[in-house]
């Protein structure tokens, strides 16, 4: 499920960076490599000052995929699961 545009969304760090470097490409990559994109997305985050807009939409929309506010999937289910 796909996130509709919000009027957070100008506001973001990411706005115009590659959209691979917050979601898993088509091909296998190794943990390494998941493990380097993701720190890098969100060091990305870390500063954004609508990280907390982007994460909360995320969980309201049970966003499957790519690292939103700062967190990857994983991580957002374990906040969904409390």
């Amino acid at each position: 499920m796909a996130l509709q545009k919000t009027e957070w969304s100008d506001g973001a760090a990411c706005r115009g960076i590659e959209n691979l470097l917050f979601f898993s490409p088509d091909v296998m990559e190794s943990k390494e490599v998941r493990s380097r994109r993701e720190r890098q997305a969100k060091q990305l985050c870390a500063d954004c000052e609508v990280r907390e807009d982007c994460l909360n939409t995320a969980l309201a929309q049970r966003e499957s995929y790519g690292i939103w506010g700062g967190l990857n999937e994983i991580e957002r289910r374990g906040l969904l699961r409390t």
